[in-house]
C-alpha cells in the first residue's frame, strides 16, 4: 500500500515538473558558383548561422549592412575555392539581439566589383510561456510575433486528471482486520 502511494506520488511530481521545448541553432547554405549563387533568397531566424561556400576560382568578399546605416557593418571573405582548407567558405552567425527583424540585402564583390546580390530576411525568434502549466508543451509559445492559440479548456481537463489520480491514490480504503 505505502509502495502504490509513492509510485503515484512520484509520477504526480514528474507530471507536475515544467518541461521545455525548444530548439537549437539552425544553419543555411548558400553555393556561390563560378555564375550563380543558390538560393538566391532566404529566410532565416536569428541565432541560425548562415554560411557561404565558394566553388569558384575567383575570391569572394559578402557584404550586409546589419545596422541599415549605408555602412557595411558584416564583412567575411570566401578564398578560391580549396578542398584542403575551409578558407573558401564564408561563416556569418546571425546573433540574437544583434539582427532587427527585415530584409537585408546580401551584395557579394568578386574582383572589386558587385558580382551578385541576395535578399535575406531575417525573422526573431521569440519565445514566451503564458501559463506555467501545461503538460503538452509550453502555452502561448509565440514564434516571429505570432502566438500560438491554446485552448484553457485543455489545462482544466488535465488538471481534473491530476486531481482524480491524487484522490485514488490517497482515498482510505476499506480497513481490513489483520487478526482475521
Amino acid at each position: 500500500m505505502l509502495r502504490g502511494k509513492a509510485l503515484v506520488a512520484i509520477l504526480v511530481i514528474l507530471l507536475l515538473t515544467p518541461s521545455v521545448v525548444g530548439h537549437g541553432a539552425n544553419s543555411y547554405t548558400f553555393i556561390m558558383r563560378n555564375q550563380s549563387i543558390q538560393p538566391s533568397e532566404a529566410q532565416v531566424l536569428d541565432n541560425s548561422t548562415i554560411i557561404f561556400y565558394n566553388v569558384a576560382s575567383d575570391e569572394r568578399t559578402i557584404l550586409i549592412d546589419k545596422n541599415r546605416n549605408g555602412a557595411d557593418g558584416v564583412q567575411c571573405v570566401a578564398e578560391p575555392f580549396n578542398s584542403s582548407s575551409n578558407s573558401d567558405e564564408c561563416r556569418i552567425w546571425l546573433e540574437p539581439g544583434g539582427w532587427e527583424e527585415g530584409i537585408y540585402e546580401v551584395s557579394i564583390i568578386s574582383n572589386g566589383t558587385i558580382w551578385n546580390t541576395l535578399s535575406l530576411t531575417i525573422s526573431l525568434d521569440n519565445h514566451t510561456e503564458i501559463s506555467g502549466f501545461d503538460l503538452a508543451g509550453p502555452s502561448g509559445y509565440s514564434f516571429n510575433e505570432k502566438e500560438v492559440e491554446t485552448s484553457e479548456d485543455t489545462n482544466v481537463y488535465e488538471i481534473g486528471i491530476l486531481a482524480l489520480i491524487l484522490i485514488g491514490a490517497f482515498w482510505p480504503k476499506g480497513r481490513s482486520n489483520e487478526n482475521e
